[in-house]
């Protein structure tokens, strides 16, 4: 994605730059030729800089915005062509050709046209100033060796391009790696706490957006410090990756967040499911532990592994607070666990029903 701000302010100091040349330009060129000169920078080439400025105003700037500047580019240098064939038929001037090697550096290294197009710049841009030196003595004896010092330049500049282009994705490619192990839970493989705040606030504007009914489960294992203490942290692990495992079966559509909230308790989010359905999901997770029966002796009266829920199910708008959802659905999980743990709680409007 570009920065659209950078890539304005790029363009008006490279435009500036270009511009400046011409005080430098005017005191050394014949006057025979300023007319063409001034013809070339300010009647061609400023206004090509100043339309691909203005493009980058457009929404979809970002979709085309390396053939446009392949194009500008092009332009420009094929009005430095232009006045360096004119000045030559005019006064028998040879006006300097290293305009167009800096053109290709500034943008292909500052502005980064991508390799494919920097390709298509530099054959053609090769092109133009062959057919200038080819066609017209302009540098007398030195043309072919100017333009073979343009045609090197250019092309070595192009592996470059391609250098920085394969670090710059490198570079893409660690920092996903990065945004995606900060969200992710290493134990579980759910969402973090920080991803489920993230996403909390993404799925309440969407509910109140879509008017659809969201649901929030809050999941605790049950005892779970008993079973800690008694049979080791190693198989505690396991018991909270199984509960991710369970949720995950149960919790299976991609709009679904599924979150470890910290420690034994999880969170997950889920839109467009009514009450009923939302309290057939919740059973399903307490069902998805009654076919693990992992032992649990060390539990008060627990004989299995299991885990309590509460479940708020509702309708919201643009008021509507994610604290207050998530109190309410924390409070019903605390009703299942004073009403015998291993079940759930629903509420819905906080009427409060213990399944």
């Amino acid at each position: 994605m570009l920065n659209l701000k950078k890539l304005r302010l790029v363009i008006v100091i490279g435009t500036v730059l270009m511009m400046s040349f011409i005080i430098a330009d005017l005191t050394v060129i014949p006057d025979a030729v300023k007319r063409v000169y001034l013809i070339s920078r300010l009647g061609m080439q400023l206004p090509i800089l100043t339309v691909f400025f203005a493009l980058t105003f457009l929404p979809s700037y970002n979709k085309i915005y390396h053939p446009v500047l392949c194009l500008s580019l092009l332009g420009v240098c094929y009005a430095n062509y232009w006045l360096i064939v004119q000045c030559w038929k005019i006064a028998a001037f040879s006006f300097s050709y290293e305009g167009t090697f800096l053109y290709g550096l500034y943008c292909m290294f500052i502005m980064r046209l991508s390799f494919i197009y920097s390709i298509a710049f530099v054959l053609l841009s090769i092109i133009g100033f062959s057919a200038v030196v080819l066609m017209y003595p302009v540098y007398d004896s030195f043309g072919t060796v100017n333009l073979g010092f343009v045609s090197l330049g250019l092309l070595i500049s192009l592996v470059g391009v391609k250098q920085i282009e394969n670090i710059f994705a490198r570079f893409a490619q660690v920092n996903e790696k990065l945004v995606h192990l900060n969200q992710i839970d290493q134990l579980t493989g759910l969402y973090n706490r920080g991803a489920l705040e993230r996403h909390f606030d993404r799925m309440l504007s969407l509910a109140a957006r879509t008017n659809s009914p969201i649901s929030i489960f809050v999941i605790d294992l049950d005892n779970f410090k008993d079973f800690n203490d008694g049979y080791g942290h190693l198989r505690g692990d396991e018991v909270i990756q199984m509960q991710a495992t369970i949720l995950n079966q149960v919790f299976n559509r991609d709009s679904d967040i599924v979150a470890r909230y910290g420690g034994e308790e999880f969170v997950v989010i889920s839109l467009g499911n009514d009450l009923v359905a939302s309290e057939t999901l919740a059973a399903n997770v307490l069902h998805g532990w009654q076919m693990e029966k992992i032992k649990h002796a060390k539990g008060n009266g627990q004989n299995i592994v299991s885990c309590s829920i509460g479940l708020i199910n509702t309708l919201v708008d643009k008021t509507t607070r994610k604290k207050e959802l998530f109190d309410l659905a924390d409070k019903a999980l605390y009703q299942a666990k004073n009403t015998g743990r291993a079940r759930y709680v629903s509420t819905n409007e906080g009427v409060a029903l213990s399944h």
